[in-house]
């Protein structure tokens, strides 16, 4: 063999999928670019820490779940803290974007763990739940490290801990479910 069709169809096959690579980059970035604007954006007093999750949360597994990539949930959370380095309405936390990066890690860390049972449904919600949680732990820290008072704590710990798990999760069995039903009715 000389090479000559294959040297071809290389060079054919690599800038598309440089393209396509980059493609799904950006789209995991926008998906968690998107999730930020929409909690700027779409407040609601509802007095209950967290209940942005159901939407961030969603997005993030949804993300993961269209992506094949093992870290698609990291560079969603590499996008909403991107995003949060702009003035969106937040007054007064400066570590937001630190914060908003950890959810995405925790939900890659879990899913790869634990890749024998990622197909079944209450486990990664359970994990989209922990994920999330993990807003409060980090404000929890960051208060008793610098003293920095959050909103969501002056009442206590248990409460936002609790909300932000229950938001999470649902939030995960939005994407779920989501994603059962296209499946559903593609077939």
């Amino acid at each position: 063999m000389d090479g000559g069709s294959y040297q071809k169809t290389i060079s054919r096959a690599f800038p598309t999928n440089i393209a396509g690579q980059l493609a799904e980059f950006i789209m995991l970035a926008l998906i968690g670019a998107v999730g930020v604007l929409i909690h700027a954006y779409l407040r609601m007093p509802m007095r209950l820490p967290g209940h942005q999750g159901v939407i961030y949360m969603a997005l993030l597994l949804g993300g993961k779940m269209l992506s094949k990539k093992s870290y698609a949930a990291s560079l969603s959370s590499i996008g909403a803290a991107s995003m949060l380095l702009f003035h969106l309405g937040f007054h007064g936390d400066p570590f937001l974007p630190v914060i908003y990066l950890f959810p995405g890690f925790i939900v890659d860390v879990l899913c790869y763990s634990f890749k024998t049972m990622q197909t079944k449904a209450v486990l990664t919600a359970l994990f989209c739940g922990l994920a999330f949680m993990s807003i409060p732990v980090t404000r929890i820290l960051i208060t008793s490290i610098t003293g920095f008072p959050f909103g969501s704590l002056l009442t206590g710990y248990s409460y936002p801990l609790m909300m932000h798990f229950i938001f999470g999760s649902t939030g995960g069995f939005v994407a779920i479910g989501a994603f059962s039903f296209i499946r559903k009715r593609k077939k």
